[in-house]
């Protein structure tokens, strides 16, 4: 703490030094003598015989008899005796009065603090303290600011009106501003301070010239001989300007981190001697620049070999686990390889992993080239230190009040009394922060515990390999799980409903209140890991009651159990459908990836309302009926992000076998889509353009399936054509109707692409995409439909995770019987 204030103290006089050149030289000097530990003066007095150095040993020990301060107005003198240990009736010592004259500088009220002490007759010290108070700022104001307005400023501004002037602040400040403008483009913008009004009158005046803005208008690159532009722009932030999309903004900061970029490029090429730099040159307005990366490549190396050695807190040994061998084999990199940093890096990882494997929990895996003479060749020595192999002795789990262990544990998958495999530690902690239950993860191994530090002979391998037992200790800190949402939503397809819903992630069933004020304050029904959800929304044109329950690990298994009961109607323009619902499923994860099982549904279909242009199928599919349906199911998820994916791939494919309850007819359904995801490129700030890429097939087979089970396209399932209208078309009285309402067809196809650009900020993209599909009633693509179009995302985060989605669409192929929809858009918005 105190070197850190002694680097606060060095800069604060950096700063003054440089905003202040006019100071006196008696303040210099005042300033020298409370800065270092130069010997402080006896000071002559009246009755003094002469004048002495304070660190005098005659002065050592001799009592202190008064202290005196000096120059203090608007500083109480309490506070500066609260900061000072040297006092009457206490020795003499020099050290002392020097700590009391840094303590009291840095409390920043005082421009200078000095000391003297003078030897009394009766041979006592009286020490007096004299200060320089620090200019109070009366005012604080700004001058030449167009851009950004005094409010944006003041933020970035540590000092205050009423408050003591402090060099140190005030040039972080000025730093502060400084950044402000160079993220709004004015890369040449300064900012001084006016000394003058500011010593005479109290007030600080910020002058700023803003100057132009700075755009980049070209990027180019010099040296590159080995590496084409195009390759060496992907590893850079920087960007040119491309208006509404791009702002090409020139930031110095930046382009430090693209020189690094650059120069690991390159070497992770086998490139060890590139140097790199950069080359920025401004029009004659200042308003655009051209930036040059310069680049002297150098040779490109190799590989000549690869040593591994063992090592131990003494130096080399023996390595007591693998061979040299078997780890050279583990490697990325082979003998005449380019000598690349990237491959040096993975090699590194591998032989860790193989380490952490095996329960080397503590492995220290190093590298060091050595150069070969005149040829560009190297060689890698790669240093080993094994560490112990530990065994996992007790697991802990701390800080879960409401959850059950059992909940966490399942996550941790590390068992007492096995070797510990140092890679569970990681992906641990990672399943546990992605349950969305908990916040503030960690898992740590504890040292050995004190009876475990004897190891037996037996108990040493033969390499040398000692065993120890660690317990593992997980830490977590509940976070609230439950919600109770009000919420409004719309979209072309549903209309406008509104919705109450309550939520529990941290479910447990068997958890019953004890007491009333224990169900209020939410301690009960929790804990179990089970997810629960009830919801009520009712609309103008969809009205849904639903209940959804998950039990993860039913009786403690692998296999997850989900109920949910449902009830909807539905008002189409030509009749109306009711529809109550019983699903359920059995599911079980396959790995990380995969997960299969089987879902059940059991529910009662009733259409109503009709009117004189319904559609004959749909006369005939009147009901009431009831379906029973269950079939299996295969899927696999891998994205990056479970709400807005920049890569990875979903999958699913699932087979379902409806029976009428009434011992009528039955038919199966034949379902497979797809779902890629791709990253284009990504810029400065982290936003990355995608490309999603998705498909999808169902085929009705085995018998006649009523209208309502039948495949539609159309709304947000296919943009540019109306809802639910991509489909074969119902007759009136056995002629087609005039009205082109769609019947539903037993098969279905559909491929789109769309690639999504940020724009401003994360909160608002645009969008361009193509849809194609068609629904028929026979396995065919004509006639195939095809729009194209484009459209805007809105994230925002009080709204939820899901975006607001505008799109304009204009179908290219068509029927003729088609219907269009230019505009479409959905929207769940909750209060």
């Amino acid at each position: 703490m105190e070197r850190e204030q002694q680097r606060h103290n060095d800069k604060r006089a950096q700063a003054a030094a440089s905003l202040r050149p006019q100071r006196t030289r008696a303040n210099a000097l005042l300033l020298a003598l409370a800065l270092t530990s130069a010997p402080l003066l006896l000071a002559p007095h009246a009755h003094a015989q002469s004048v002495v150095q304070i660190d005098d040993e005659t002065l050592a020990d001799r009592p202190v008899s008064k202290v005196v301060f000096k120059g203090l107005v608007r500083v109480r003198e309490q506070e500066v005796i609260n900061n000072v240990r040297v006092a009457a009736g206490q020795p003499f010592e020099a050290n002392s009065v020097r700590s009391d004259v840094g303590n009291l500088y840095r409390l920043g009220q005082f421009e200078t603090v000095g000391a003297t002490a003078t030897l009394m007759p009766d041979g006592t010290v009286e020490v007096h303290i004299t200060f320089v108070e620090q200019a109070i700022i009366l005012d604080l104001q700004f001058v030449g600011n167009k851009i950004l307005s005094d409010q944006e400023l003041r933020k970035s501004v540590s000092l205050y009106a009423g408050g003591p002037r402090d060099d140190f602040l005030l040039e972080q400040s000025m730093k502060k501003i400084k950044d402000l403008y160079r993220k709004r483009g004015n890369y040449l913008a300064e900012v001084t301070v006016d000394e003058t009004r500011l010593k005479d009158s109290g007030i600080l005046i910020i002058r700023i010239v803003e100057g132009p803005r700075v755009k980049i208008k070209e990027i180019e690159f010099i040296g590159n001989a080995s590496f084409d532009a195009r390759e060496l722009n992907a590893e850079v932030r920087t960007r040119g300007s491309i208006p509404l999309f791009v702002k090409g903004e020139l930031d110095e900061e930046m382009l430090i981190d693209d020189v690094a970029a650059l120069d690991k490029f390159y070497k992770d090429r086998g490139f060890v001697d590139v140097r790199a730099d950069r080359r920025v040159s401004l029009s004659a307005d200042n308003t655009e620049a051209k930036v040059a990366f310069i680049i002297d490549e150098g040779r490109q190396y190799r590989l000549r070999s690869l040593v591994v050695e063992g090592r131990g807190a003494e130096g080399p040994r023996p390595l007591g686990v693998f061979s040299e061998e078997q780890l050279r084999d583990l490697g990325a990199l082979r003998t005449g390889d380019v000598f690349s940093r990237l491959k040096i890096d993975k090699t590194i990882a591998l032989i860790r992993d193989a380490y952490l494997l095996m329960g080397h929990i503590d492995v220290l895996v190093t590298d060091r080239y050595v150069r070969t003479g005149e040829d560009p060749e190297v060689d890698l020595i790669i240093n080993v230190t094994e560490g112990s192999r530990v065994v996992t002795g007790v697991v802990l789990v701390q800080g879960n009040f409401l959850t059950r262990d059992r909940v966490i544990r399942r996550l941790v998958r590390i068992q007492p009394g096995r070797v510990l495999d140092g890679r569970e530690l990681t992906l641990s902690r990672e399943r546990v922060q992605a349950s969305q239950l908990f916040n503030n993860v960690r898992v740590t191994v504890q040292r050995a515990r004190p009876e475990d530090q004897v190891i037996a002979q037996d108990e040493i391998d033969e390499g040398g390999v000692r065993t120890e037992v660690r317990d593992l200790l997980v830490e977590i800190k509940e976070k609230n799980t439950g919600a109770v949402n009000f919420g409004v939503g719309m979209g072309t397809d549903s209309g406008v409903f509104g919705e109450f819903s309550i939520n529990q992630k941290n479910f447990d069933i068997q958890d019953h209140p004890l007491t009333f004020e224990e169900f209020v304050a939410g301690r009960a029904y929790r804990g179990a890991g089970q997810q629960f959800a009830i919801s009520i929304a009712p609309g103008n044109e969809v009205s849904t009651v639903s209940l959804d329950f998950t039990e993860p690990h039913l009786m403690e298994s692998d296999v997850a159990l989900r109920i949910n009961p449902y009830f909807r109607e539905r008002i189409y323009e030509d009749w109306n459908e009711a529809r109550a619902a019983l699903g359920g499923s059995l599911s079980r994860r396959l790995g990380d990836f995969w997960s299969g099982g089987m879902r059940t549904n059991l529910q009662w279909i009733e259409l109503t309302d009709f009117d004189v242009d319904t559609p004959d199928q749909v006369l005939a599919d009147a009901g009431p009926e009831t379906w029973f349906s269950i079939g299996p199911y295969i899927s696999f998820l891998d994205t990056d992000n479970q709400f807005r994916p920049s890569r990875g791939t979903k999958f699913e494919l699932a087979l379902s076998q409806f029976q009428e309850v009434s011992g009528g007819g039955g038919f199966s359904v034949v379902k497979a889509g797809f779902t890629n995801f791709y990253t284009l490129s990504e810029d400065f700030l982290g936003r990355k353009t995608t490309l999603r890429v998705n498909g999808d097939v169902g085929y009705i087979l085995g018998g006649e399936a009523p209208t309502y089970e039948k495949f539609y396209l159309g709304g947000r399932s296919f943009r540019g054509f109306q809802f639910r209208t991509v489909s074969p078309k119902g007759t009136i009285g056995g002629l087609p109707d005039p009205d082109n309402d769609g019947v539903g067809g037993n098969w279905m196809a559909f491929l789109g692409t769309q690639v999504e650009q940020p724009i401003f900020g994360a909160s608002f993209s645009g969008v361009a995409f193509i849809d194609s599909g068609t629904v028929t009633d026979e396995v065919e693509f004509s006639p195939w439909r095809v729009s194209v179009g484009f459209g805007v995302r809105l994230y925002i985060p009080q709204f939820g995770p899901a975006p607001l989605a505008f799109d304009f669409a204009v179908p290219i192929v068509k029927d003729p019987t088609d219907e269009t929809q230019v505009f479409s858009f959905s929207a769940e918005i909750p209060f």
